[in-house]
C-alpha cells in the first residue's frame, strides 16, 4: 500500500512538472486565486468601485479555485474550453458536499454529549472526509461526465475512504497543511524591521509554495490511484 501511494504521489509530481502547460494554468489560477482573495479581505465597502471589486473577488475566487481543481485532475489533457467546462462540472458536484458537511458539522456543534468525540468527528469530516469525497466526485466527473456520476456513486464511495487514497492524501497534508501552518507559526527575531519583513515575506511564500505543490499533487495522486483500481 505505501510503495503504490508513494509512486503516485511522485508521478503525480513528474506530470506536473513536466508538463509546462498544466504547471502554468494551475500557477495562473492559483495566483488569480491568492489575489482575489486579498482584493475580498483588503478592500472596504465604501465606494461603487471597491463594491465591484468585492463582487469581483466573490465570483472569481470560486471559479478560479475550481479551475485549479480541473487542471489538477486532469493535468490539462484538453484545451482551455475542456478545463472550463470541466471547472463548472466541478462546482456543480462540490455544492453538495458542501452542504452536507456544513449540515454535518453543525450538527455535530449541537451535541452536549461526548464532547471530545463529538469534536473529533466534526474534524475529520471537514479535514479529511469531505476533501477526500469531493476529490473522487471530481476524478469522475472530469472522466466520464455528469450523467455517469450517478451509476458511479457506489464506486466513488468506496474508494473516498480507500487505503491507498487515504495514505496519498495524509502524506500531502502534511506537505499542504501542517508543514505550512509550522512555518507561519516559527517566528524569528529581529533587531531590524526590514530583515524581520523579509523573513515574513519569505515565509508566506515558502507557504504558498508548499500549499499549491502539496495539494495539486496530492490530487493528482489519488486521480492515478483511482484510474489504477
Amino acid at each position: 500500500m505505501y510503495s503504490k501511494s508513494f509512486s503516485a504521489l511522485f508521478s503525480a509530481l513528474r506530470l506536473l512538472l513536466t508538463n509546462r502547460r498544466a504547471l502554468l494554468l494551475i500557477v495562473t489560477a492559483y495566483a488569480g486565486l491568492l489575489a482575489a482573495l486579498y482584493l475580498f479581505v483588503t478592500t472596504r465597502e465604501a465606494t461603487i468601485s471597491q463594491l465591484l471589486v468585492t463582487f469581483f473577488s466573490i465570483a472569481a475566487a470560486p471559479a478560479l479555485f475550481f479551475v485549479l481543481q480541473s487542471v489538477s485532475v486532469t493535468h490539462a489533457s484538453g484545451g482551455l474550453r475542456k478545463v472550463a467546462i470541466d471547472s463548472l462540472k466541478l462546482l456543480i458536484v462540490s455544492v453538495p458536499v458542501i452542504a452536507i458537511t456544513v449540515f454535518a458539522a453543525q450538527t455535530l456543534s449541537k451535541l452536549e454529549t461526548h464532547l471530545t468525540i463529538a469534536t473529533t468527528l466534526r474534524y475529520l469530516l471537514v479535514a479529511v472526509v469531505a476533501p477526500l469525497l469531493a476529490i473522487q466526485l471530481w476524478i469522475v466527473t472530469s472522466t466520464t461526465g455528469l450523467r455517469s456520476l450517478v451509476k458511479s456513486l457506489k464506486s466513488v464511495l468506496s474508494k473516498t475512504l480507500a487505503p491507498h487514497s487515504v495514505f496519498a492524501y495524509a502524506c500531502g497534508f502534511l506537505i499542504f497543511a501542517l508543514a505550512p501552518y509550522l512555518l507561519l507559526q516559527t517566528t524569528i527575531a529581529t533587531e531590524r524591521a526590514w530583515l524581520e519583513f523579509s523573513f515574513l515575506a519569505v515565509r508566506l511564500a515558502a507557504s504558498a509554495t508548499l500549499m499549491l505543490v502539496g495539494w495539486t499533487t496530492t490530487v493528482g495522486a489519488i486521480s492515478i490511484l483511482s484510474r489504477d483500481e
